[in-house]
């Protein structure tokens, strides 16, 4: 694996950084990442490649960031939704393979070819065109992942529709594609009673058999996703495809990968402090009266910022190692906490929306449980204004 120039890189990054004055940040940190693909090698054994999924600007925490600790730490290959976002891995140096989990978009074979990009097909159609762009660009043949649908229903290519495939890699055309791996995705790896992914695993066994009769033998075959490698370690084949255990975690605490590390932590300063009256209403709708006179802290982070308006009147802030509530609706920019019960709480402390202070964490999980969603949307939704260090 090799990347190009990195030095420079950072040195053009740090150049067009823009300013920052608002003291909410999200802090990375990169050794937590390095831990937790140590972690998940340790689990799948060091004979398992690894295709690191940093799709969505790498779960919020940086596509480029992330796939450098990745570089480091010797990972196969990566992982994108889209091809806008391998182009983004090209740009900052990545050399190594890039799997486009989205497919193939119809007129974009050329960039495909053009930027080395390894995409994910399930279509006889998919085939062709980009075949046509390998013969148009003059290039050697271009690396692609077949996508088996065993019950997602989502991408993927029915077992029934295998023939034809089949059919197109014994063609002169088929010569223009390589079939370096098949895949599928697990529907169901991490519900409590899942009794899918099993059958998901024959059918998927099944259509490997099939390419084996017609002489098809790709060099990896992958199915795991992080949940995946923590429950069915029979289903690690040549390759796994971590996500969110990579930064730390996972759908639900249950299916977590032991000895992880969180890497993302946001943190921020009380921007303000008001003392109010028992009886005041807070933000907006009036959704909250204080019970007592209260003094609360503004707190410069709001939906804007990904801190989901959903944990309005639930969410809870570290401040001084201490708990502090969210009080009233949280707003676009803002958000308002109940200092009351520190002493003297003053402008410019500390605050703490998500990580550890002291002898307090909040974890990722209490934001999904405030918020009613998944950890993978509330990394994902940190938003690009809130600047990572």
């Amino acid at each position: 694996m090799r990347f190009l120039g990195p030095e420079r890189r950072h040195r053009d990054r740090r150049k067009s950084a823009s300013l920052s004055v608002r003291p909410t940040y999200a802090r990375i940190d990169r050794s937590a990442i390095k831990h937790n693909l140590e972690t998940i090698a340790e689990r799948v054994g060091h004979g398992i490649r690894m295709l690191a999924v940093v799709k969505a600007n790498g779960y919020g925490h940086g596509a480029i960031e992330v796939a450098d600790v990745c570089a480091a730490a010797g990972i196969w290959g990566f992982a994108v939704s889209l091809v806008e976002e391998g182009i983004e891995l090209r740009r900052g140096g990545v050399t190594s393979p890039v799997l486009v989990l989205g497919g193939v978009y119809s007129g974009f074979e050329d960039v495909i070819v053009h930027r080395n990009l390894t995409p994910v097909v399930w279509a006889y159609e998919h085939l062709q065109r980009l075949a046509s762009a390998v013969r148009r660009s003059g290039a050697q043949a271009l690396r692609i992942h077949l996508k088996i649908d065993t019950g997602m229903s989502r991408l993927g290519l029915l077992v029934d529709e295998l023939p034809a495939v089949m059919d197109f890699f014994a063609s002169e055309e088929g010569e223009l594609l390589q079939l370096e791996g098949v895949m599928t995705h697990l529907a169901c790896a991490d519900e409590p009673d899942d009794q899918v992914t099993p059958l998901q695993l024959k059918i998927f066994a099944d259509a490997l058999g099939t390419l084996a009769a017609r002489g098809l033998h790709p060099q990896f075959r992958h199915v795991c996703n992080s949940a995946g490698v923590f429950r069915y370690p029979g289903a690690y084949f040549d390759m796994v495809r971590p996500g969110v255990a990579m930064y730390g975690a996972a759908s639900r605490e249950a299916v977590e990968l032991p000895g992880l590390r969180m890497a993302m932590s946001v943190h921020t300063r009380i921007l303000g402090v008001r003392d109010l009256p028992r009886g005041s209403f807070v933000s907006y709708g009036q959704h909250a009266e204080l019970s007592r006179a209260s003094r609360l802290g503004i707190i410069p982070c709001g939906y804007a910022d990904g801190y989901s308006q959903r944990m309005s009147g639930q969410a809870e802030v570290l401040v001084r190692g201490h708990r502090c509530r969210v009080v009233g609706d949280i707003t676009m920019d803002t958000l308002m906490v109940d200092l009351t019960d520190l002493p003297d709480p003053r402008e410019g402390e500390r605050v703490t929306l998500l990580g550890r202070q002291g002898r307090q964490s909040l974890t990722i999980y209490d934001l999904a449980a405030w918020s009613g969603e998944i950890p993978h949307e509330i990394m994902c939704r940190i938003s690009r204004r809130i600047p990572r260090r």
